[in-house]
């Protein structure tokens, strides 16, 4: 095993190729409904669906000149993963062309995008899935494992953050700064106001569902022994090998097979026959949903599709907290004080959204929402003048002023609607939680 564990490790850190010149990702995630208000199909004959909807992206982009890369999640959510890039600037740029050719194909075919975290009308039952046998063995494992996995699978969207990793040692306090401060990512981020045509009250759903979907690979580090900051790499690599496989590499034909037993088990076998492959390795990690994975870069899971205009706000905050330096140092200073039993107790406390609670050390969950914010800023203030570009505060702030002013959007958008004659579909159709 600890052969495969050393591996895994040199996989993960064989993406340290910027030095100190930290680059950054991410990956957009969007329900599309028609315009009877209607999850369109993933995949259809008879009618528009999402598959039509990424081919129009794809040409609208190529008549423009400018790339992208649209995928489909299991359910026929759209997802937009931008290039690396070195500021939120790029990433911008890329996202507002990308939004010109979504604005396009909706105008034209009468689609409506649903910024939203969870599908506000839809159940899984309602959602044909994506006919890929990767996804059908994981629909198979978690209809097993957890009570929420198909509700993962077929009607949530978030915003996934891809940070480069520069060393172990920076893989290591990104890893923990992550760990740590996503219970209250997950609140901040919350945008899952509705769910089965009903307002979901103070529940983080879409954090809910994610919790019970499969809880040997799922939750955040802790919950399977990963506590400490101090190898926190080994210990990773250590526990992606007892958990079960789901699907293993693609073959030649692009489908994806099965191995009946643990990550370790499949590695292994291949390994002593000579045949374990780097891409091996990166579909194993690729099973793994944890909050925060390790891939070639750390991929951060937190965060509910945001509403429009604030899609780079995740990204914004994770970035300024990770720069390197006094921010730190800072960050790293509170974060070790915290006890185990604190950070279990917090992680819990994010299912809902009263951030008058204590969190860690006594202090209230709003009192860390607001210094994270302040140290988001910092970092961010340090990272234009490092980089000599304009402030990247401007992804962020509006975000945290409005719901520092106004509360969390979850809890924005019932109020709007508990003030409007409509149904939930009629109010997401209308865009009226914008207003």
């Amino acid at each position: 095993m600890n052969n495969l564990i050393e591996k895994i490790e040199e996989h993960i850190l064989s993406g340290c190729t910027h030095k100190e010149n930290r680059a950054v990702g991410v990956e957009i995630e969007s329900i599309i409904y028609n315009k009877r208000g209607e999850r369109i199909p993933v995949d259809s004959k008879k009618e528009f669906s999402a598959s039509d909807f990424i081919h129009m992206i794809d040409s609208e982009c190529k008549d423009h000149h400018s790339f992208v890369t649209c995928s489909l999640e299991p359910g026929g959510q759209v997802e937009w993963a931008s290039k690396p890039a070195f500021t939120i600037h790029e990433l911008n740029h890329e996202l507002n062309g990308v939004k010109k050719a979504v604005e396009s194909v909706c105008s034209e075919m009468e689609l409506t995008v649903v910024d939203l975290g969870l599908d506000p009308i839809y159940t899984p039952d309602d959602i044909k899935l994506i006919n890929q046998k990767k996804y059908q063995l994981m629909h198979k494992r978690f209809t097993l494992s957890g009570h929420h996995g198909p509700w993962m699978m077929r009607n949530t969207a978030s915003v996934q953050v891809n940070i480069d990793l520069l060393d172990k040692q920076d893989a290591e306090e990104c890893g923990f700064i992550a760990e740590c401060i996503s219970p209250f990512a997950a609140m901040l981020f919350s945008n899952a106001p509705f769910k089965e045509n009903q307002p979901v009250g103070f529940e983080n759903m879409r954090y809910q569902i994610w919790e019970d979907t499969d809880p040997s690979r799922c939750g955040h580090f802790i919950d399977h022994g990963i506590t400490s900051m101090s190898g926190l790499l080994t210990q990773y690599s250590s526990y992606i090998l007892e958990v079960p496989v789901i699907f293993t590499t693609p073959d030649k034909q692009n489908e994806a097979g099965y191995f009946d037993g643990t990550i370790n088990e499949w590695l292994n076998d291949l390994n002593e026959k000579n045949e374990l492959t780097d891409e091996d390795i990166k579909v194993a990690l690729h099973q793994i949903f944890t909050h925060n994975r390790f891939k070639k870069v750390l991929e951060i899971r937190t965060a509910d599709r945001p509403p429009h205009g604030y899609e780079l706000a995740p990204v914004a905050f994770w970035i300024g907290l990770m720069e390197k330096g006094k921010v730190r140092e800072s960050l790293l200073e509170s974060l070790t004080r915290w006890t185990e039993t604190e950070r279990i107790e917090m992680n819990q406390k994010a299912y809902t959204f009263d951030i008058s609670r204590d969190g860690p050390m006594d202090k209230s969950i709003l009192h860390w929402l607001e210094w994270f914010a302040e140290i988001a800023y910092e970092g961010l203030n340090v990272r234009a003048s490092r980089l000599n570009i304009q402030t990247e505060k401007t992804y962020i702030e509006p975000l945290i002023n409005n719901i520092f002013s106004n509360g969390i959007f979850s809890l924005q958008f019932q109020d709007k609607f508990s003030k409007q004659n409509k149904s939930v579909k009629d109010f997401i159709l209308s865009k009226a939680y914008h207003d």
